[in-house]
């Protein structure tokens, strides 16, 4: 039987199969899948594990003495076997449709692979799972439905994302879902609530021997040669480039809308308050706003725009580079 991932807990509700097969080159929902199939067979008195890892000189019959071997308490068994390719092999072949074509009542047969093409899926043992057991192909999640992906997993963590911040994530993680679940873990230790992009570039500053924040108040303040210590530290850290270029093109469009409001001839006081720049950044703020008007600022933007498209390999450039100098053209006069 063939297994969507998201039909997986409704279809061990209904009982276990003798023989998973699960294969996909998505390693969180891999792991998520192999986890819900642990705990229903530990659930349903499958007590003991035993786990193969298949590699080159791999001995395939010791998974049929493992399934044929009694423990001295007649345990139930889950046998997980591992492989790194979805190519077995003639030895590999035979042992597994011998093993599915008469699956032992007391074991429970769970085999992990990467994506499978479709000459294996023409293999009589492959045929013979999807006959006795379920298989489950991971795909890919869409980069259309990964923002929906993303913010459903921050609620399900009671942590509920601004769009701005979900699209962070999204550019930050490209794709890779465990990254993504590594970063939600971290913003889920300070409990549940609402969040934005400063919570999570907060927790992504903490890691840094330079963060974020100091490079943007650097920039703003005109500070060039501490503008480029900043960026190297980071850089050296192993931070993203799309995580800063966040930050400053945050602050950017921030400038833009201060530096029309005082066009228009608002009192810098109140400018400060609608847009809830704190005291100790008033300073920084009023340096970056007497420096750049508001078509400068637009200018910025649209070179920071320009980076973006650098960073996502739209166009060629190197994304330091560019973000070296986009925070020079924000600290220049």
């Amino acid at each position: 039987m063939r297994l969507r991932f998201d039909l997986v807990k409704n279809d061990l509700k209904k009982g276990l199969r003798p023989v998973y097969l699960i294969s996909g080159d998505e390693p969180l929902q891999i792991m998520q899948s192999e986890d819900l199939i642990r705990v229903a067979a530990r659930a349903d008195g499958y007590t003991q594990r035993e786990v193969f890892h298949v590699e080159r000189g791999f001995d395939w019959n010791s998974i049929l003495l493992s399934a044929n071997s009694m423990s001295l308490f007649a345990e139930k068994k889950i046998i997980e076997l591992r492989l790194n390719s979805a190519k077995l092999g003639d030895a590999g072949n035979k042992v597994m449709l011998q093993y599915c074509q008469s699956p032992s009542e007391d074991n429970l047969l769970m085999v992990s692979m990467p994506k499978i093409d479709a000459s294996t899926q023409k293999t009589k043992w492959f045929k013979q799972v999807d006959e006795v057991g379920a298989v489950l192909q991971i795909w890919p999640i869409e980069p259309d439905k990964l923002p929906h992906w993303i913010k459903q997993q921050m609620i399900n963590r009671k942590i509920i994302p601004t769009p701005e911040a979900v699209r962070l994530i999204c550019d930050k993680v490209e794709g890779n879902l465990l990254a993504a679940s590594q970063e939600i873990e971290k913003l889920a230790l300070n409990g549940p609530r609402e969040i934005d992009v400063d919570d999570i570039l907060a927790v992504v500053a903490d890691d840094a021997i330079y963060d974020v924040f100091k490079l943007v108040d650097a920039a703003l303040l005109g500070k060039l040669s501490r503008t480029a210590r900043i960026l190297r530290g980071l850089k050296a850290s192993g931070e993203e480039p799309v995580v800063i270029l966040w930050a400053l093109t945050r602050e950017i469009r921030s400038m833009i809308s201060m530096a029309a409001e005082k066009t228009n001839g608002i009192p810098i006081g109140q400018i400060f308050k609608k847009y809830r720049v704190w005291d100790k950044r008033i300073p920084i703020v009023q340096s970056g706003l007497s420096r750049h008007s508001e078509a400068k600022w637009s200018f910025l933007l649209q070179q920071a725009i320009q980076v973006d498209k650098i960073i996502k390999g739209m166009e060629k450039g190197n994304p330091w580079d560019e973000l070296l100098d986009l925070g020079f053209s924000i600290a220049s006069k």
